[in-house]
């Protein structure tokens, strides 16, 4: 609905202002003439003129203050104003408290941005903990797939008996090539007299098949020289076939062990006994 205008003319306000003095004047002016007219006339008809004019001016006056009446409602406040006034005012108190809730929203949103970030923070030290966990968790098994392999060979004796052992690769290990280029196996105890042992160690054994052979290189007793030997690895231990060496110079095969690339090594004994040719094992 339109809003009807409250605003007064001035020029309006002025003249009713102009119209009361007037009217005062007038009044004044005819009670003065009453006088004058009683002491100085006795003509009832000037004194009918006046009276006359007294009442028009009653008339005029109550003319004049009902416009004024009129005026001071139009000055008055409207109603549907005065609703609508409070309408907005209650919807500028939801606008501050919905501006309040939302301030503490926004500070509620940042602590919990902050909370995150120091969660993240963490997490990434958490996530730099468990790949160092998971590469250590990798090297292990890499280890456990690796395996040393050790032979020990012994003999009771004063004889000499020498270890030969043939990687996967054809390298022979034995006294005089007790260590290899590109291998950390190695020959590592070499005894000349017996009783005594000779050991071979491959730390961390390559998968592939070796060969294992004995050889008498003096023969001081004259008698047949039982052999023992055993293969020991990361989980397990085999004892060789006993092997007999009866002549100087004699070498046989005692067995061939299986390093596989689970880290467990086989013992195949099937070839066992058969002669080295040219006294080498490989």
């Amino acid at each position: 609905m339109k809003r009807r205008s409250r605003d007064i003319n001035v020029f309006s306000v002025s003249a009713l202002d102009l119209f009361a003095s007037a009217l005062g004047a007038f009044i004044l002016m005819s009670i003065i003439f009453m006088v004058f007219f009683t002491n100085t006339s006795t003509d009832d008809g000037a004194l009918a003129e006046a009276q006359a004019a007294v009442e028009e001016c009653d008339t005029e006056r109550a003319l004049v203050q009902g416009r004024l009446v009129w005026c001071r409602g139009q000055l008055a406040p409207h109603p549907a104003a005065e609703a609508a006034l409070a309408e907005c005012q209650a919807g500028m108190s939801a606008c501050e408290s919905a501006l309040d809730q939302c301030g503490d929203d926004l500070a509620a949103a940042r602590s919990r941005g902050a909370e995150l970030e120091s969660q993240a923070a963490e997490s990434g030290g958490a996530s730099e903990q468990l790949a160092r966990a998971d590469a250590e968790l990798a090297a292990c098994r890499d280890a456990l797939q690796k395996t040393f392999a050790l032979v020990i060979m012994s003999w009771s004796t004063r004889d000499d008996v020498d270890l030969h052992v043939v990687d996967p690769q054809g390298r022979e290990f034995f006294f005089n090539n007790k260590r290899m280029p590109g291998t950390p196996a190695a020959l590592e105890e070499d005894n000349i007299q017996g009783p005594g042992n000779e050991v071979w160690l491959h730390p961390s054994a390559t998968p592939g098949r070796y060969r294992i052979c004995y050889k008498l290189y003096s023969h001081r007793t004259r008698r047949p020289l039982p052999v023992r030997g055993s293969v020991l690895w990361q989980d397990g231990k085999r004892a060789l076939p006993l092997t007999t060496l009866s002549r100087r110079g004699q070498a046989l095969l005692v067995a061939e062990i299986v390093a596989g690339s689970d880290g467990g090594i086989a013992v195949d004994a099937s070839r066992s006994g058969m002669p080295m040719r040219g006294g080498r094992c490989g």
